[in-house]
């Protein structure tokens, strides 16, 4: 299955920028990253949604992660806490936070596959 993934995140000017590079790769393995003097960038590939997929399974929220997970068209978009992140969390959040955001868009020919790989609908994780 093929996808791209995208996380884009500000960088407020309180914030070390090494710790929100760390935050990202704590969840995301590391691809292609654009650093600017105001926000990061990761661009990659499936390789990087692993970590995430099995966090998401070991905390048992793929249902409640696939409940607030957007889909558009060929895109599944949704948002992780960037403080959660940097101490190796997921927390996905339904509305912008004060403290930050992690914006996650994957772009994928294959939504409904990528979903189900993902974060699948499972009875257990209720």
């Amino acid at each position: 299955m093929q996808c791209s993934l995208k996380v884009y995140t500000r960088v407020n000017p309180t914030e070390d920028p090494e710790k929100v590079k760390k935050a990202i790769t704590n969840i995301f393995k590391p691809g292609e990253m654009e650093i600017g003097s105001s926000n990061i960038t990761l661009h990659a590939g499936i390789d990087s949604l692993l970590k995430l997929k099995e966090d998401l399974e070991q905390r048992k929220i793929r249902s409640c992660a696939r409940s607030v997970m957007k889909v558009q068209g060929n895109k599944i978009s949704f948002m992780l806490s960037k403080q959660a992140a940097l101490v190796d969390v997921v927390n996905l959040l339904e509305s912008d936070s004060p403290l930050g955001e992690l914006e996650v868009e994957i772009t994928t020919s294959d939504v409904e596959g990528l979903l189900n790989w993902l974060a699948p609908d499972i009875e257990d994780d209720y």
